[in-house]
């Protein structure tokens, strides 16, 4: 999404509605508890708004392009199956523990807050898989390009819960995670580095 329209670059939070830009957006959710985006002013509701947010790392590129900064982090348990969970924010798909990079924050220091806010987990050791900029992966905040930081670690826990932006957690092999409807991110990484997940070893577990 290109930035082609008067948005106030004064520093400050802004949201607006991904149709008519005017910033007059509320939040609602369906009966599946998936979260859309209300225009109060043309009265059509999206699933996703513009955010311009000084708390995360965002740039203007060249051609207008809108693009954030993003970590994320494919956990595996003993058998080597990837943990994944269904979002309930957009994009409705599959994904791994991920969000974006905050102003000023490490890469992998994002990775390890991502993972402990969405899924509970801590992990003292993350393995860097990738970073790639990633055209066509659409967020909720209204970006289509992000700088994509994905790690690897793995873990022995049991029970795990996710604690927000999604439900239904589960165990997928790589294969089955292609096969399945992942988020643009998850698919990018694996088609390109899955081969590496494989090799990863065994670092200490998250707790």
């Amino acid at each position: 999404m290109k930035l082609d329209f008067r948005w106030d670059g004064d520093g400050g939070y802004h949201q607006y509605c991904v149709g008519c830009h005017a910033e007059a957006v509320s939040r609602e959710y369906d009966d599946a508890g998936r979260t859309f985006y209300r225009c109060n002013r043309c009265g059509r509701r999206h699933e996703r708004s513009i955010v311009i947010d000084p708390r995360v790392r965002w740039w203007v590129g060249a051609d207008g392009e809108y693009w954030h900064e993003s970590a994320g982090v494919f956990v595996l348990d003993a058998a080597g199956r990837l943990l994944v969970f269904q979002r309930t924010v957009y994009p409705f798909a599959l994904t791994v523990p991920s969000g974006h990079v905050d102003a000023g924050e490490d890469p992998a220091a994002a990775a390890r807050r991502e993972l402990t806010e969405e899924v509970g987990l801590t992990c003292d050791f993350l393995l860097p898989l990738a970073t790639e900029d990633i055209i066509g992966d659409s967020c909720r905040r209204g970006s289509d390009a992000h700088r994509w930081h994905a790690f690897a670690t793995r873990t022995d826990a049991v029970g795990i819960e996710v604690v927000e932006e999604g439900h239904r957690p589960r165990w997928l092999t790589s294969a089955e995670a292609l096969s399945a409807n992942v988020v643009v991110p998850v698919r990018h990484m694996l088609s390109r580095h899955g081969s590496r997940l494989a090799d990863l070893g065994a670092p200490p577990p998250p707790r």
